[in-house]
């Protein structure tokens, strides 16, 4: 797990999307629901109820959820027998109750998380394919220091990539910052190549507005723009006039001679 986080961090655009532009224009970010992301496994870490392989583990399952959730059960006028014996003729089809448990907390994490998706690196030949409009884009980097403390993000840090599914086990008492946790900060590690970062916040007790999922970010956070090696005059010039009038430093992107590789220059 990598505890370090890079001086600066750095998102792929397209200056065709006036959403894109709006990062420069008007200092604005969009944390982004998890049901928008192009990973199936994304945010999709949830508990495995398969571990509840034995009559005593069903037991201690539902008599601490009970245990748990009793003041809203009796003020909710429930019965608790009636809701103990629902319980566990649901887990007689652990199949079904895992999958009735995943649709559930999917579309909680997709409607109260906010996740606006970095990376460590400007020089990815893939996500400037994927992110940068096929390198005729900009890759905008801020000052990672400044966005993580700015009190703007509820948590910033680096993604942690694992061969292994992590294993959530009903039994544990997570709490819901550490289960958040493993839900944006943890990927496979076929992503590993991005070395991303996230900056994300959890809406709560309120579902956000689309209008709420907007940060406004302040001026000085953005340290330098990287533009794509195939971006055209007129949005290069575009983007070097508005940098000029904010002293922003503006590098042009180039592929290395006979290298899989990019570097760059500032101008």
């Amino acid at each position: 797990m990598k505890n370090s986080f890079p001086k600066i961090i750095y998102k792929y655009r397209s200056w065709t999307n006036q959403n894109h532009k709006n990062i420069l224009l008007k200092n604005q970010v969009y944390m982004a629901s998890p049901k928008d992301f192009n990973d199936p496994f994304d945010c999709r870490i949830t508990k495995n109820y398969s571990l509840l392989d034995s009559p005593e583990k069903i037991h201690k399952y539902i008599n601490d959820g009970i245990k748990k959730h009793k003041y809203w059960l009796i003020s909710n006028r429930k019965d608790i027998k009636k809701e103990k014996q629902k319980l566990f003729k649901r887990l007689e089809d652990i199949k079904t109750y895992q999958k009735e448990r995943d649709n559930l907390e999917y579309s909680e994490i997709d409607k109260r998380n906010g996740v606006l998706s970095m990376s460590g690196r400007w020089n990815s030949i893939l996500m400037w394919s994927h992110y940068g409009d096929n390198h005729n884009g900009f890759c905008i980097g801020f000052n990672e220091l400044k966005m993580r403390s700015s009190g703007l993000f509820h948590r910033g840090g680096n993604v942690n990539y694992s061969k292994l599914f992590p294993e959530l086990n009903p039994l544990s008492d997570e709490k819901l910052i550490v289960t958040s946790f493993y839900q944006i900060q943890y990927k496979s590690k076929e992503w590993e190549y991005e070395e991303e970062y996230r900056l994300s916040n959890f809406y709560y007790p309120d579902y956000p507005l689309d209008s709420d999922r907007i940060i406004q970010f302040p001026e000085d956070f953005v340290e330098e723009i990287n533009l794509g090696m195939n971006i055209s005059e007129e949005h290069k010039y575009e983007i070097i006039e508005i940098c000029k009038k904010r002293k922003i430093k503006v590098f042009q992107i180039f592929k290395t001679p006979f290298k899989f590789d990019l570097k760059r220059s500032e101008l």
